[in-house]
């Protein structure tokens, strides 16, 4: 049996210092509900990022434990300092509140990969971007099958966003083009390119709708045109 030590304690001391430090910067005050984000958050990390955390990642589970404990001033500090979130706050702090499948989207949340709509004509929250350009691939995932697999991730991530209206709803694209990766000096594969993108993200639609028994498969709109 694994004796106990004084790690586990030093390693929370750490996360709740820095923790405190983020929260100093942004103005959050410190108190009992402060302390106690930081160690709903600390554990967190803890359990499901040991070797580590993104910034962004971090700030945006520090603003979903707010928003859980209905502390919307706190979360609007949180997300106004971040680039990709401080444009739709309002959408953001909807969306913290009420998603449940918050851990399979972190990752393209907080990069902004995902984000609310933010074209003309949006309206609601049924209305999502999906920014290729934002999405940093490794350099075994520059392959056409791994690419394909990484795709079709995001969108089983996304679906539940039509889950409540039967499908109906909205994705842009953006970024398409950032996809058409080069080897080299060669031309890259006919099969990154822009439409035939467009038609496989339009099909994962198609087979999400006969999966979950929607009624309408989202739209797709190209915000590259």
């Amino acid at each position: 049996m694994r004796t106990a030590g004084f790690q586990p304690i030093e390693r929370q001391d750490a996360w709740a210092m820095h923790l405190q430090d983020v929260f100093l910067s942004l103005g959050i005050p410190s108190g009992p509900m402060a302390d106690n984000i930081a160690a709903s958050v600390a554990m967190y990390c803890r359990e499901f990022h040991p070797q580590g955390v993104q910034r962004s990642d971090l700030m945006l589970l520090i603003a979903r434990a707010f928003c859980a404990v209905n502390d919307r001033a706190a979360a609007e500090r949180v997300l106004s300092s971040m680039r990709p979130h401080r444009l739709h706050v309002v959408r953001w702090l909807e969306i913290l509140s009420e998603l449940h499948h918050f851990p399979g989207l972190l990752p393209y949340f907080s990069a902004g990969v995902i984000r609310p709509a933010d074209w003309a004509g949006a309206q609601l929250d049924r209305m999502w971007t999906l920014d290729f350009g934002r999405l940093v691939l490794s350099d075994a995932e520059r392959h056409e099958m791994m690419l394909y697999r990484s795709i079709r991730t995001i969108i089983d991530n996304m679906c539940c966003f039509w889950d409540a209206t039967g499908g109906e709803g909205v994705l842009g694209l953006k970024g398409l083009a950032s996809l058409n990766v080069e080897q080299g000096s060669r031309a890259s594969a006919t099969l990154t390119a822009s439409d035939d993108l467009l038609g496989y993200v339009a099909d994962l639609l198609e087979q999400a709708k006969e999966k979950r028994g929607w009624r309408a498969a989202p739209s797709l709109l190209s915000l590259d045109l």
